[in-house]
Order: C-alpha cells, then sequence, then structure tokens
C-alpha cells in the first residue's frame, strides 16, 4: 500500500507484527520484548503501535514477522516521531533503520514489488483504514477525513472516464409567508353579514348539545354509553423485545494437566482432576477449560503477569497467532507460555519471566495449542 509525500514509499504487508525492545549492549538490560501490529513498511523504517511511549532518538531493536515470508527482518531501529492515540493510552510511533544490510533491501525491495501488486482499491481502504482504526489525538476526525478522499477520489475517476457529474442538490423551497397581525384597537367592526353568520352558528351549536342531553336522559340511567374503540392506527406500536445474551457456561478447573488423549476425529482432549467448576462472565464456550498456575515462570513487573494460584481460561475455538500467550501441548506434556510462529516453520516457547529460557522446537511436534481467553485473580491466598 504506497503511501504518497514520502521520501521512501511505504507500503502496508498485511498482519503483520513487530517485536521490539530498547537497544542495549548488555541484553538483560534491554527488557522484555513486547510485540505490536506493524502498521506500514518501507526502505527506509517503519510504523507500529506501542503502549510504551518511547523518547525520540531512542534505539530499539526490532524483528518484523511476515506471514507467509520464509524470512524475517531483524534490525536496528530510532524513534523519530510518536503521537497519541485519540481517547486510548497508546501510541503511534514511526523509527528509521539504522544501517541496514544490503540483505535487509533485498527483502524490503521484494515486499514493496509484492505489495504493488495490491489492487488500487484494495491499497486505498488500507490507507483509510489507519486513520480510521488509530486516529490521532489533535486531529480531525478520521473517520470524515476517509470519506472525503474517497468521495474526491471517486469524482476524479468519473471525470476521467467522461461521465456527467451528479446533479446539484435543488434548493430549499422559499419559507411561507407569516400570517397577517390582528387588527388594531382603533380598527373597524367587522361587517353586519359576519356578525349575523357566527351568532347563527352559535345558537345551531346549543341546540345540537341540547339534543344530546335529552338523548342520554332517556336512553336510562343504565345505559352507558360505548367506548369508542382505538383505531389501528392510533394503538402505539410494541417493541421488539431484544435477544437475550447467551448464559455463562461452567468451566473446569484443573488441578493438573495428567494427559492429552487423542480423539477418533485427530482433534485432543485436554484431561486431568477436575478441581472445580467456575462461571465468568461473557464465557459461553463450552469447550473452554482453566488451569491454576503453579510456578513463577510467567511472572513479570508489567501486566499480563500470572503469579501462582492465579487461573488461566484456555479455548481451542480461537486461533493463536504470533505473540499470543497460549497453552501448548507437546510430546513432554503441555506449558503455558507466550508463542511466535517463526519464518523457518519453527515455534519458539517464552516465559515472561526473563530468568527462564526459551524453547525452540519444530511445528510438527506441536500437537495442540489452546489460547488465552480470560485470567482469573484471587488474593485470598496473597
Amino acid at each position: 500500500m504506497p503511501i504518497r509525500g514520502r521520501r521512501h514509499v511505504r507500503f502496508a504487508v498485511e498482519d503483520s507484527t513487530v517485536e521490539y525492545r530498547r537497544h542495549s549492549p548488555l541484553p538483560f538490560l534491554g527488557g522484555h520484548t513486547k510485540v505490536s501490529q506493524l502498521l506500514n513498511l518501507s526502505r527506509g523504517g517503519l510504523q507500529f503501535l506501542t503502549d510504551d511511549l518511547y523518547d525520540v532518538g531512542q534505539r530499539l531493536d526490532l524483528k518484523v514477522m511476515f506471514p507467509g515470508a520464509f524470512k524475517s527482518l531483524t534490525i536496528r531501529g530510532e524513534v523519530v516521531w510518536a503521537k497519541r492515540l485519540t481517547d486510548r493510552h497508546s501510541y503511534r510511533m514511526g523509527a528509521r533503520f539504522i544501517d541496514p544490510s544490503d540483505e535487509d533491501l533485498r527483502l524490503l525491495a521484494l515486499l514493496e514489488e509484492q505489495c504493488a501488486r495490491v489492487p488500487e482499491a484494495r491499497r486505498r481502504m488500507l490507507e483509510e483504514g489507519v486513520a480510521r482504526r488509530y486516529p490521532l489525538t489533535g486531529e480531525s476526525d478520521a473517520e470524515a477525513r476517509a470519506a472525503r478522499i474517497s468521495a474526491e477520489a471517486v469524482e476524479a475517476e468519473t471525470r476521467a472516464a467522461g461521465e456527467p457529474a451528479a446533479p446539484p442538490r435543488p434548493e430549499a423551497p422559499p419559507p411561507a409567508p407569516a400570517p397577517a397581525p390582528p387588527p388594531a384597537a382603533g380598527a373597524p367592526a367587522p361587517a353586519p353579514q359576519e356578525a349575523v353568520a357566527e351568532e347563527a352558528a352559535a345558537s345551531d351549536k346549543a341546540a345540537a348539545s341540547t339534543r344530546s342531553a335529552v338523548s342520554a336522559k332517556a336512553a336510562g340511567p343504565t345505559e352507558a354509553a360505548a367506548p369508542a374503540e382505538a383505531t389501528p392506527a392510533a394503538k402505539a406500536p410494541t417493541p421488539p423485545e431484544p435477544p437475550k445474551a447467551p448464559e455463562p457456561v461452567p468451566i473446569p478447573l484443573f488441578e493438573m494437566v495428567a494427559a492429552v488423549e487423542t480423539r477418533a476425529d485427530a482433534t485432543l482432549q485436554v484431561q486431568g482432576m477436575v478441581r472445580c467448576q467456575i462461571v465468568l462472565p461473557g464465557i459461553t464456550d463450552a469447550a473452554c477449560f482453566a488451569l491454576e498456575v503453579h510456578d513463577n515462570t510467567m511472572l513479570q513487573a508489567v501486566p499480563p503477569s500470572f503469579d501462582r494460584g492465579d487461573v488461566a481460561v484456555f479455548s481451542p475455538n480461537v486461533s493463536a497467532h504470533s505473540g499470543d500467550l497460549a497453552f501448548v501441548v507437546t510430546a513432554g506434556g503441555g506449558v503455558f507460555r507466550q508463542v511466535f510462529f517463526d519464518a523457518d516453520d519453527m515455534v519458539r516457547l517464552r516465559p515472561l519471566n526473563g530468568w527462564y529460557p526459551e524453547q525452540r522446537l519444530p511445528r510438527r511436534d506441536v500437537q495442540g495449542i489452546w489460547k488465552l481467553i480470560a485470567k482469573f485473580e484471587s488474593y485470598l491466598a496473597k
């Protein structure tokens, strides 16, 4: 998705993520690696989302993961700008590449050629989607700006094709004239014919009222006038009832995962000793299960963090992407880790606690991955 008006042509690679952390001569001083969404890319830099506000000039260690690619982009960058999103505590941040290698430039050129083949309508939608989904503080309404850009593009295409433009909108009708003011106190009285007509109308009205009273009295005290039935148009429509939200389902909390059984349909079933059943609002997936954390491998100073006694809820019906937290089952058992899908068909299992090492294994050795969807934390035992 080329973006015009820049030194380098910027383009968007859909479903791409970037791993980033502060650059430091000593790796353990740079902090934990975080994963975020890549917004756009160029031969000179990139733009991504982050919850951390870095100073301009801060150097970062970057690793861009491309879906379906055979290699990732590992490079060093420097923050050149950062702007806060509207009504959020997140930022859109731009970083320039520092001393990219020839191999990195060839990979960027290949990606630029591939993105240039994307249809123009799709590129325009991606460009407008970034401004609409992630508006910056202080900018005008992103949706209105995107709609205006689309309208101008359609008008330009219409003029180029020689089609007549849309007719102008009709002007509003002139306002109705104001009613005449009432006559002044010194104005002449109405004509005698008008006075005679008004007196005759008053006499007819009084006679009709007298006849109605006599008829009601003659009908007898036991007979009451039937109330006028309301017409169908006078009845107020009954508003439709809102659909009922699905009820939460009980979730089994396993004391310890004992085994993973392979079903006849090649799916996996987690087995173990069920400690109890828990119910969490908003979770209606009957296939979910929960595990209690028994160590500090997923404990860190910033959220998300999981201490001993916390309960993690996983679902087999939600797809796990690179950087997600998930319960992963291998031949050696099940572990709760942060999952990364590398380009060489390898899977990295990273503990959030930096004191524990990563585990890297082939994708074929992974028997099942269940994504984390909820966390339950109790303060009774803390």
